[in-house]
């Protein structure tokens, strides 16, 4: 059997998530097949949470839901990749010249309850996947919906988490 060293271990633990993240995207369509089954919950629904980066992950939403723009900005990396309703933003600079603003407005006058919310740590690299309900008024129009998030988080050279990857969905 042969032995591989450290750096190939992690080079193959970020490939394999990454492949996964990928794979998950590209059969997203097949919910369709499913319809309006019910699943239960065979999971504990918050998990994690005592791990030293769910404070940054909280940190994110309390920023983003406040219009926090600076603490937004410094939890996520330089070269995020954020998918939205079908759409890419592939940095930061994208992301603060385009949606930012538009999802804190947005976020800014709604309720969001977290209905749910692991998140895993594998060495410098952390994974929080939740479900939230939100609800309120945004533009004069009332909001009641459920959204679900992936956010990829990197521990960098400093010891400090960035988003390095988010993926929001309704």
């Amino acid at each position: 059997m042969p032995r591989y060293h450290k750096k190939q271990w992690r080079c193959f633990l970020g490939l394999f998530l990454g492949l996964v993240l990928l794979l998950g995207v590209n059969y997203s369509g097949l919910v369709l097949a499913h319809g309006d089954e019910e699943h239960q919950a065979a999971t504990k629904v918050f998990m994690g949470m005592d791990q030293p980066v769910t404070k940054v992950v909280s940190e994110f939403h309390r920023a983003i839901q406040t219009g926090n723009e600076a603490s937004v900005k410094r939890i996520l990396a330089k070269n995020v990749l954020i998918y939205e309703g079908g759409n890419v933003e592939r940095s930061l600079l994208e992301y603060a010249s385009h949606h930012m603003q538009a999802d804190m407005a947005y976020l800014k006058g709604l309720t969001v309850i977290m209905i749910e919310q692991q998140i895993q740590v594998y060495g410098n690299t952390a994974i929080s996947t939740s479900v939230t309900k939100s609800s309120g008024l945004y533009k004069g129009k009332s909001i009641d919906s459920q959204g679900m998030e992936t956010l990829v988080l990197n521990k960098e050279t400093g010891g400090e988490w960035q988003i390095v990857h988010i993926h929001w969905s309704n």
